[in-house]
């Protein structure tokens, strides 16, 4: 029973006859207290226990070097990057440091290395981090890379002092994965300055050269990872001597992405000598791939069987100092073909100039892999102080087993006085494609048919003076040293008069750089040349050339 008067409240207690008073606002708070919440006057509760805040990490990125690797991590916005990839990426790209270095060293190039930015202590290198602005769409492995660098290259506009040289390593959370579990979807090669590569959850050091799936995938996309970083360091494919393999193993830019952290990998001397003048590998601040005059002024080739060895020695002019000549000997197997991603099995040379201006080389024709009936592009390189790769290319065979080397420089006429008496077009409003550089003594220079305005097509005409008359007995013509726009089919006419002219030669060019020398069916008595270029290695309408001479 309950009885309220006015503001207390009464209890019966019908088994003890009591009778108990409370204050109205006593009861109301221990009711309240008991059905619903804590007032604000009572103690907080106890919470329960939180893990402590993580740590934000500051990092002291320096590098040995003058100029440092550009390692970019670019997330497309619709993707969530693997977890800890800043520690796996930081392992990865020391470790290739490393490997670097000591490979520089054993090739003669002791102290040099790839610059990074690094925090040695932490063991960690600076990435940076850019959140893309479209899906993972719209970065596909064909095509993506362009868009990729667009966007870096706006970013770097904006935040400079995150950068710190001219080569980028772009990697790139995989945005397809197979069944198998196999990443992709994202570009992984390489794009002058530029390479890409990919990253998953599992890429990580630790497992390279273990057994099973996480073993097999770590090599291949670390080993990737790095091969395609050669590409952006300006290494080309090659491959090791038949005489390394037994003790140094793959060679990296061959198949050496195969064998990473498994069996033995090493850079060649031609790499090294390439790395020795890059840019990231400089500890002194100076400028990089400007402007470079030079070329081969003149080469011989011969095979001396009791060394059983290609010689080959000549001299160069070059406006910027050479640290080394590098001989790329490539060969056409089942008609691979020629040029870049088909000089995986070409093998390599090098030599320190001598003196100023000449060179020499003897190379063991047991070290060429590919001897019988193949044919050959040596591929001569001159290294500049500066990074700069000036290549010559000059085409040979072998023949039953012996290589058959008929490209060395002859003698020519000289063309003093010689001029540039008509020409169906050239380009000198875009470039500097003047046809009077046939005639100026330069390879390194060119004329360019008219592309910029008004194109011209093929025929491609050009008549040249001698200024008196002359007794040859053939023509050099060296196609444009990059083999842009390089000349297929030509018909060479000759003249006393310049005006009546009569054929002399009809013949199909090589796709090379160095002189190519056509001979006359006879001594020819002349005093104008007159050269049609009648269809491109490309298949466009544009042709160029690099020097014309008579011998």
């Amino acid at each position: 029973m309950r009885i309220i008067y006015g503001s207390d409240c009464c209890f019966f207690n019908a088994i003890h006859m009591k009778l108990f008073c409370l204050p109205v606002r006593l009861l109301v708070a221990t009711h309240f207290l008991i059905s619903c919440s804590r007032t604000g006057s009572e103690p907080a509760p106890v919470n329960p226990p939180q893990p402590p805040p993580v740590p934000v990490v500051s990092y002291n990125y320096k590098s040995q070097n003058a100029y440092s690797l550009n390692v970019v991590y670019f997330v497309p916005n619709d993707v969530v990057p693997p977890a800890d990839y800043h520690r796996r990426l930081s392992e990865i790209l020391l470790d290739a440091q490393s490997f670097i270095g000591k490979e520089m060293e054993r090739n003669g190039y002791a102290g040099k290395t790839l610059g990074l930015m690094k925090d040695v202590d932490k063991k960690r290198i600076k990435l940076v981090v850019i959140k893309a602005g479209r899906g993972g769409s719209a970065y596909p492995y064909d095509g993506g890379a362009n868009a990729v660098m667009q966007e870096i290259a706006a970013y770097r506009q904006l935040n400079q002092s995150e950068f710190h040289g001219d080569h980028y390593l772009v990697i790139m959370p995989a945005t397809t994965y197979d069944p198998g579990g196999e990443p992709g979807g994202v570009p992984f090669y390489g794009l002058g300055k530029y390479c890409f590569a990919l990253d998953y959850a599992d890429q990580d050091v630790r497992y390279l050269g273990s057994p099973g799936t996480l073993g097999t995938r770590a090599t291949k996309w670390i080993g990737g990872m790095i091969h395609e970083l050669g590409h952006g360091l300006n290494l080309p494919h090659n491959c090791q001597k038949v005489s390394e393999e037994s003790t140094l193993g793959m060679a990296l830019m061959w198949a050496g992405n195969s064998t990473w952290g498994n069996s033995k990998t090493f850079l060649t001397a031609a790499d090294c000598a390439v790395l020795n003048v890059n840019q990231v590998f400089s500890q002194e601040n100076k400028s990089f791939y400007g402007e470079v005059k030079s070329s081969l002024q003149s080469i011989y080739a011969s095979y001396e069987a009791g060394k059983n060895s290609i010689v080959v020695k000549g001299r160069f002019s070059a406006n910027t100092p050479v640290t080394d000549i590098i001989y790329f000997n490539d060969p056409n197997v089942n008609n691979e073909g020629t040029g870049v991603n088909r000089d995986y099995n070409a093998v390599t040379w090098t030599s320190k100039p001598i003196g100023q201006d000449s060179f020499f080389i003897e190379m063991p024709v047991t070290d060429l892999k590919y001897r019988e009936n193949h044919e050959y592009e040596l591929k001569v390189k001159l290294a500049h102080t500066n990074g700069v790769i000036r290549e010559t290319i000059f085409s040979y065979r072998f023949a039953n087993g012996l290589p058959i080397l008929d490209f060395s420089t002859r003698p020519e006429i000289s063309k003093t006085g010689w001029s540039i008496t008509s020409f169906s077009s050239e380009e000198k409003l875009s470039e500097n494609g003047a046809a009077l550089n046939l005639i100026d003594g330069d390879p390194s220079t060119y004329w360019h048919s008219r592309w910029s305005s008004a194109v011209t097509s093929y025929p491609h005409e050009v008549v040249v003076s001698t200024g008196v008359d002359v007794t040859a007995k053939g023509i050099s013509i060296s196609q444009r040293q990059t083999l842009s726009r390089s000349v297929k089919d030509m018909d060479i006419f000759t003249s006393l008069d310049g005006v009546n002219f009569v054929p002399a030669i009809s013949r199909q060019l090589a796709n090379t750089s160095g002189p190519q020398y056509l001979e006359f069916a006879q001594p020819v008595n002349l005093r104008f040349i007159k050269l049609v270029a009648k269809s491109s290695w490309d298949g466009e309408k544009f042709a160029a050339l690099g020097e014309i001479g008579l011998f």
